[in-house]
């Protein structure tokens, strides 16, 4: 069975302040923008998500709102905890346990574990910049079976590159 997974890096934001936290940074307008953009790019895929997982993290979630409403499938959209600085290693952990009934999966997280993740599933390099996607398919039966260099690249998406 092919399965398709996206590797998304959440849009721009603002730089962490004394007043706020990391996990509390927005997107910034140009972030927001990023987003939009990156939601059409998704929307126009050969096929509908059948699930969003996000880190809790504002800018995570923001980014994954402005995917979810451009879609004309709401897919299910949850937050996973375990998402927010999580290496590449954990990263892999998490999608190995997910459901195997989701086809479609897209994954909203941060770097350099979402970077980290697509070069051990890839064998490749790319320069995770702020809103980055890439499009992998994978062809096992279940997601258990994600290891090394089992993903095929099937696109990378670059902010503005539409």
């Amino acid at each position: 069975m092919v399965r398709n997974l996206l590797l998304i890096r959440h849009a721009e934001a603002e730089f962490p302040t004394e007043k706020k936290r990391d996990f509390e940074r927005s997107l910034t307008t140009n972030g927001q923008n990023q987003g939009i953009i990156l939601s059409t790019y998704i929307k126009d895929l050969p096929f509908e998500l059948d699930a969003i997982y996000h880190s809790p993290a504002q800018r995570t979630l923001e980014t994954s709102r402005l995917i979810v409403d451009a879609l004309e499938k709401v897919p299910r959209f949850m937050d996973a905890e375990e998402l927010y600085e999580a290496t590449g290693n954990l990263m892999k952990a998490f999608i190995n346990r997910l459901d195997d009934n989701f086809q479609h999966v897209a994954i909203v997280a941060h770097n350099p574990g979402i970077a980290e993740l697509y070069s051990y599933l890839t064998r490749k390099f790319e320069p995770y910049v702020p809103a980055s996607c890439a499009w992998l398919e994978c062809d096992f039966e279940s997601w258990s079976h994600l290891s090394g260099n089992t993903a095929n690249q099937r696109d990378f998406y670059y902010p503005g590159q539409f």
